[in-house]
């Protein structure tokens, strides 16, 4: 067991102590110490750290992030030890899923809990089938152009933001349909609006609004374009995206069915 003392307070076992922060990466985040050894495995020391911050919520969506290593420890059965963690290693607690803004190719706005521990083409697949689309595997995650400062300080439209943060569906059950739309946008009026929106045809943009879209001219900016994709065998913790930022949801491939045989 971690912690035995002599009767001068000396330890004489192989522990050592780690510092867990509970919450997002940051500098001032709360923490808890901990006296573990290296054969204490992730489960166990997860439980170490709930019963350290003594707080009654629903902790089955949290996980541990290495910062360090840019790793989640999703092995609950691994040690310390084989996953090389010693007391220097800096652990962050907080929840696997966290909201996002995604902008979707028909120019709508949501706001949906991504996964930030899976990669991302599952993270992808598991978007795609709270929102009813088919073939994922066409689609991918690209991050939102940087907005250039203009000149001439204009009135840009507020663009309605759908929030679906609240809708979960079970992984691994096949969605249900009720009253002619998925069991989980029926929960509320605003989720049934949005399934509404999502699902029927939309009237033409506005040309203004076409003319304001970022279009590659030169060959650098095609460039920078294509650098905004985001890798999909790795997760978007992994890649700087954080709780909050504008992700654009697009197709991978164009004319497809175009393709020539030879």
């Amino acid at each position: 067991m971690a912690g035995m003392k002599t009767a001068s307070g000396d330890y004489i076992d192989a522990s050592w102590e780690l510092r867990v922060f509970v919450g997002d990466p940051d500098p001032e985040a709360e923490s808890v110490m901990l006296r573990v050894t290296g054969e204490l495995h992730i489960g166990g020391l997860l439980l170490k750290v709930v019963e350290q911050i003594n707080r009654k919520q629903d902790w089955s969506d949290h996980a541990l992030w290495w910062e360090q290593k840019k790793q989640w420890l999703l092995q609950t059965h691994w040690t310390l030890d084989k996953y090389g963690i010693l007391a220097d290693a800096r652990l962050f607690f907080g929840p696997q899923h966290q909201p996002v803004i995604l902008r979707l190719p028909n120019r709508r706005a949501l706001r949906l809990r991504a996964s930030f521990s899976q990669p991302l083409f599952q993270a992808v697949a598991a978007i795609c089938r709270l929102l009813s689309i088919r073939h994922p595997e066409e689609l991918s995650l690209l991050r939102a152009p940087e907005k250039k400062e203009k000149k001439k300080k204009e009135k840009e439209p507020e663009e309605e933001v759908y929030d679906l943060t609240r809708v979960v569906l079970a992984g691994g059950v096949a969605p249900t349909l009720f009253r002619g739309m998925p069991a989980h946008f029926s929960d509320s009026a605003q989720t049934e609006a949005c399934y509404h929106v999502l699902s029927r045809p939309q009237p033409p943009p506005d040309p203004l609004l076409l003319q304001r879209l970022p279009r590659p001219g030169s060959l650098s900016d095609k460039t920078q374009l294509h650098s905004r994709w985001l890798d999909s065998s790795r997760c978007l913790m992994q890649q700087g995206v954080k709780a909050g930022d504008v992700l654009w949801l697009r197709f991978k491939y164009y004319s497809f069915f175009d393709l020539d045989p030879k």
